[in-house]
């Protein structure tokens, strides 16, 4: 199974470094961000990272888009702001295709309605002629989620699942049985339940193999996209925390396998 991090792990490193440390714990793809965080909001700059990323034989996963949460709710309004989100959006799905990104995640917040929905599908035509998918994730308020899945049926409109933000925000419904046909991308990290951390494991309490056997079910090749922040730490430094989400990976994929296993057992 491939194997991915968020470029930005919860170090701030230069760029140079923080790829040598993903391809030296063996790491197979990257995550990355269309914000300033990720490329410092500069094209130079962003450049550069794709450069050294596919000269290190990384691959790209998932684009995250660019986005405030104070701006969000504007989606769904007809506003200069509302248009400007369409508009960076649409770059966003231009970007990805430039630089081989496997899809586009989304977050969608507010008041779900039909000017949001007529701005998804005409950025839905954009992706369906660059061939990128875009991949809406559950967050801490899911209204629009639901909305959209209910009201667009497109092929190119997918499915990211965030077991962090699972954790703490939705622990009863299941949104892998719910979206299986359309998950395309994963984000995973963890934490107490109580808050957003996107830290290790040794942190958290996310039950790894219930969600292995999920995705033994669904997508077993998927990869495995780590979307580390490391909001809560201890004194861990950055080469080891990219070491331990690389061993993560590991086992993870030990647990997804053994479950595939189990499946073709009971047939």
């Amino acid at each position: 199974m491939k194997k991915g991090i968020s470029l930005y792990f919860g170090f701030y490193l230069p760029i140079e470094k923080r790829v040598e440390l993903i391809k030296s714990a063996g790491f197979d793809c990257v995550i990355s961000n269309a914000d300033k965080k990720f490329n410092d909001n500069s094209k130079r700059k962003f450049l550069l990272q794709c450069k050294l990323i596919k000269k290190n034989k990384l691959r790209f996963s998932s684009l995250h888009m660019s986005y405030s949460i104070k701006e969000l709710p504007c989606f769904w309004k007809n506003t200069k702001l509302g248009h400007k989100l369409e508009k960076n959006l649409i770059r966003d799905v231009k970007i990805a295709k430039k630089f081989g990104f496997s899809c586009v995640v989304v977050h969608l917040m507010g008041q779900p309605n039909q000017i949001g929905l007529d701005r998804l599908k005409r950025i839905l035509k954009v992706c369906k002629k660059v061939k990128i998918p875009l991949a809406i994730e559950n967050i801490d308020e899911n209204d629009c989620l639901f909305y959209v899945f209910k009201n667009i049926n497109d092929k190119y409109l997918k499915f990211c699942f965030d077991i962090g933000h699972q954790n703490i925000y939705d622990k009863d419904i299941d949104f892998l049985e719910l979206f299986k046909d359309k998950l395309i991308a994963l984000h995973l990290h963890d934490n107490m339940g109580v808050n957003d951390d996107h830290t290790l494991n040794r942190y958290g309490s996310i039950n790894w193999r219930n969600f292995a056997r999920k995705i033994a079910k669904i997508n077993p090749n998927i990869c495995l996209d780590y979307e580390i922040l490391m909001k809560f730490k201890k004194d861990e430094t950055a080469s080891q925390v990219v070491n331990l989400t690389f061993n993560q990976a590991l086992e993870l994929e030990n647990m997804i396998n053994e479950e595939v296993l189990k499946l073709k057992q009971n047939y």
